[in-house]
């Protein structure tokens, strides 16, 4: 353990704590390797975000313990109290019986029925939309991944095709938000959200936008109830078990507005590093295209097509292992919570970072190594335990098999038909300023294979 001062609840706190500012800035220059250096101190460790003093889980089977065996004693932390303005108390945020009770009423459309026939509109909006690339340009895959997704989740999810002025939108404003949620949790009082600063200008529009066009859809699904099991369906249709009342309708827009939100940020994200990753890799993105190829010969593979690339799934495990979008998340203590050797009382703020445990040297040997093979070797990095992309316990993302089927799809599509390069010799590094861990700007070369 590195040498560190220990409180008297027996927490070493992480050395270079500055006056007023705390470790305020390590995390915000070099986030994730600041909170992998944690590790060092041990499985629980005390920093302070300006005079907040937080309590970082350093290890997978504790945080996963937290996850699952102790959730009943936790809520979400501080930095989801953020995103309440937006999202309310929809299915990302909201706690205990109605937690559950609105989870279950989601879970059908995400049955493998259900799953079935996202994937044929998958398919066919991944090959308009790869249609329009240019041989020989560079492509900002980053944007066009999130256009992508956004409208696959847009028709699958709500039934709904968006007009180009409500596209853009949402496209201007889903960037300012996740951004600002960040920004906001790190303020040193809550006052400065009051202020008139311009950062909270562009936060409240961008909120404002979001919920807008979110209660125009809602409003055009209301008068023909589409009898296919769609979430907006579900929503629409709910019934409270006592009073037999439909669900409010800020409600049904705090559900709708998550799910966007989830349905498009990370996935979007896991395929822009996937395909950074395979161009930076050519024998092993030829070899990919070679699987998908032998199964369809323009990608268009089938939901029960999908165990068959075998090795397009490792590529995707090892994406989302060494590029976890999700890079920071919280719980709160609502009840003593004992952990290693220390006992945390009520209000204890917790923060653990899935991106720095799956970088983990103990789990993954060469962990900052793009390997996909690592997938075929048995061990421990493979155990739902050691490998939280989706997180864990009741929390654990409801579109789990949703997103995964929609990146191996459009990995398909992609892969049959284009050869990725990358546009320039500049490494493309991580930004950590959005509530997802993004590929900073970059832009791939396509030629047709």
């Amino acid at each position: 353990m590195t040498r560190a001062e220990v409180f008297r609840d027996g927490v070493p706190c992480a050395t270079g704590r500055l006056p007023l500012l705390g470790h305020l800035i390590p995390l915000l220059t070099h986030p994730v390797p600041f909170l992998q250096s944690l590790a060092d101190y041990g499985p629980v460790v005390r920093i302070h975000l300006w005079r907040r003093p937080v309590h970082v889980f350093t290890t997978p089977e504790l945080v996963h313990r937290l996850l699952v065996e102790d959730a009943a004693k936790t809520e979400k932390g501080f930095v989801f109290d953020k995103a309440r303005g937006l999202l309310g108390n929809g299915l990302f945020l909201s706690e205990g019986a109605f937690h559950l009770r609105q989870r279950r009423l989601v879970q059908p459309a995400f049955h493998s029925d259900s799953i079935r026939r996202y994937a044929a509109l998958t398919t066919r909006q991944a090959a308009s939309a790869v249609s329009r690339w240019k041989p020989g340009r560079p492509v900002p895959i980053t944007t066009q991944m999130h256009a992508l997704t956004r409208d696959i989740v847009m028709e699958a999810l709500f039934a709904t095709r968006l007009n180009d002025a409500q596209k853009h939108r949402i496209d201007q404003a889903v960037p300012v938000v996740l951004t600002g949620f960040v920004q906001r949790a790190l303020y040193p009082s809550p006052l400065l959200e009051k202020l008139p600063l311009p950062s909270n200008r562009r936060f409240d529009s961008a909120v404002r936008e979001l919920r807008t066009v979110v209660d125009d859809v809602v409003a055009q699904a209301l008068p023909c109830r589409n009898p296919d099991s769609t979430v907006l369906n579900l929503l629409l249709t709910a019934r409270d078990e006592e009073t037999g009342l439909a669900m409010e309708p800020a409600q049904v827009r705090d559900e709708a507005v998550s799910l966007l939100l989830a349905g498009t940020e990370t996935v979007a994200t896991t395929l822009s590093w996937l395909f950074h990753e395979l161009a930076r890799h050519r024998e092993l993105q030829d070899e990919l295209s070679e699987e998908v190829r032998a199964i369809a010969a323009d990608g268009s593979v089938s939901w029960s097509d999908l165990p068959r690339l075998e090795r397009t799934g490792h590529a995707l495990s090892e994406t989302l292992r060494l590029h976890t979008p999700n890079w920071i998340l919280m719980r709160r203590t609502v009840a003593p919570l004992d952990c290693a050797e220390a006992r945390l009382p009520p209000g204890t703020e917790i923060l653990f970072s899935p991106a720095a445990l799956h970088r983990s040297p103990r789990l993954h040997p060469d962990p900052l190594r793009f390997d996909p093979g690592r997938w075929q070797r048995p061990g421990d990095h493979t155990s739902r335990k050691l490998f939280l992309p989706f997180g864990a316990g009741q929390h654990k993302c409801v579109g789990q098999s949703f997103a995964w089927a929609e990146i191996l799809l459009i990995a398909a599509v992609v892969l049959a038909r284009w050869r990725l390069t990358p546009a320039t010799p500049t490494p493309v590094r991580e930004s950590a300023t959005s509530a997802t861990l993004r590929p900073r700007g970059p832009q791939l070369i396509v030629d047709p294979r």
